[in-house]
């Protein structure tokens, strides 16, 4: 005879998947109807909205995941299986990173303290500073303005030393947006090459459990034109990299699939660089993943400095994965099976199912993160 505890767990189990159904049913409306505006203003010559709802019941996919990043019209069904969407990698985050977690490393202050050892540039937090600290610091270096809690590379602002700048208006609108200033780096000259105008750095997506973090997959990101930034969302390329060699393995790619042999503007080529002091990298990006138990997803985002150290730009605990798809051509679903049985113990992908609960317990019970 069940008891009204059982009762309850059973209620609690039945309400979760309602809400993940709700929620998948209210994603798959947005994304076809942005899907049904795009392809009637673009009028594209490959795919079809008949395709795509294929494409979008079955793995979940964006038109932009569709139609660019990962070209789903000319891939077979064995292929497509092969891509993991971000809708489903975000739903395996929400089950597995608890929240405290990702508040954490959304602070870029608080990502900046912990991963001190591998920070080297100077930065501060004008709202904890004096105006005079504020004033000498910028007028002593070029710096970088970005949000405290951005992501994407968006509202990250460049104030060169020399410039005819209100500094005390500048101070007064950095403490009330809560932005971070940190000195403006240069990384190292083989990659600098390719851009000299943005940092140019690695994105490295790593799991983690117990003290033991793996590599799945990494990229290389340069940015173009007189962008300071090298995000493939605000316009950069992206080119994979071979997590044994520090190869890059491909063409470089934009975030509409459109490949490049050679950057357009530095005209070197991607395919067959080799990233400097790439087992520093991954050593480096697994250290950090050691030490944040909690952290068992992570997407690295660091350079390599002009004296061969590695430096940690940012921590994404909820990264999106289609920019290392799209630089590779190819979808990291089979290498994410194997890592995460391997670290992990259990395969993740089964947690982008509505059917499936987190593996994370906080606070005694099961969670759905948000």
């Amino acid at each position: 005879m069940s008891t009204l505890k059982d009762e309850l767990k059973k209620f609690r189990r039945f309400y979760y998947v309602y809400r993940e159904f709700v929620k998948l049913k209210e994603d798959r409306k947005r994304l076809w109807k942005v899907a049904v505006k795009k392809i009637s203003d673009e009028l594209p010559k490959q795919g079809s909205l008949a395709d795509y709802k294929r494409a979008l019941f079955r793995h979940r996919v964006s038109y932009m995941e569709y139609m660019h990043c990962y070209k789903f019209w000319k891939l077979d069904e064995k292929q497509r299986s092969e891509f993991i969407s971000d809708r489903d990698m975000h739903c395996i985050y929400r089950k597995t990173v608890q929240s405290s977690v990702n508040k954490r490393f959304k602070n870029k202050v608080t990502t900046l303290e912990f991963f001190k050892e591998f920070v080297h540039r100077k930065w501060m937090y004008p709202k904890n500073e004096s105006f005079e600290s504020f004033v000498a610091f910028v007028n002593s270096r070029d710096c970088l303005v970005k949000p405290g809690k951005g992501s994407l590379g968006k509202g990250i602002v460049l104030i060169k030393k020399d410039d005819d700048n209100d500094l005390e208006e500048l101070y007064k609108r950095f403490c009330e947006n809560d932005y971070v200033i940190e000195e403006r780096l240069f990384g190292c000259k083989e990659m600098e090459e390719f851009h000299p105008q943005s940092l140019n750095t690695l994105r490295v997506f790593t799991i983690s459990n117990n003290g033991r973090s793996e590599v799945v997959s990494a990229m290389m990101r340069v940015g173009v034109g007189e962008s300071i930034i090298d995000n493939a969302s605000a316009g950069g390329i992206v080119a994979c990299v071979d997590i044994e060699t520090g190869f890059v393995c491909g063409d470089g790619a934009d975030k509409l699939g459109n490949t490049y042999v050679v950057h357009p503007e530095s005209g070197k080529a991607f395919k067959g660089f080799v990233i400097p002091h790439w087992t520093d990298v991954v050593d480096a990006c697994k250290k950090m993943a050691s030490v944040v138990p909690e952290l068992i997803f992570a997407g690295w985002d660091v350079c390599v400095l002009q004296n061969g150290a590695v430096e940690l730009v940012e921590v994404n605990s909820t990264s999106n994965v289609s920019g290392l798809q799209t630089a590779s051509g190819k979808g990291i679903k089979p290498r994410l099976r194997d890592v995460g049985k391997k670290v992990l113990g259990y395969d993740p992908v089964k947690l982008a199912s509505i059917w499936s609960k987190s593996y994370v317990k906080y606070d005694g019970k099961y969670g759905y993160y948000t």
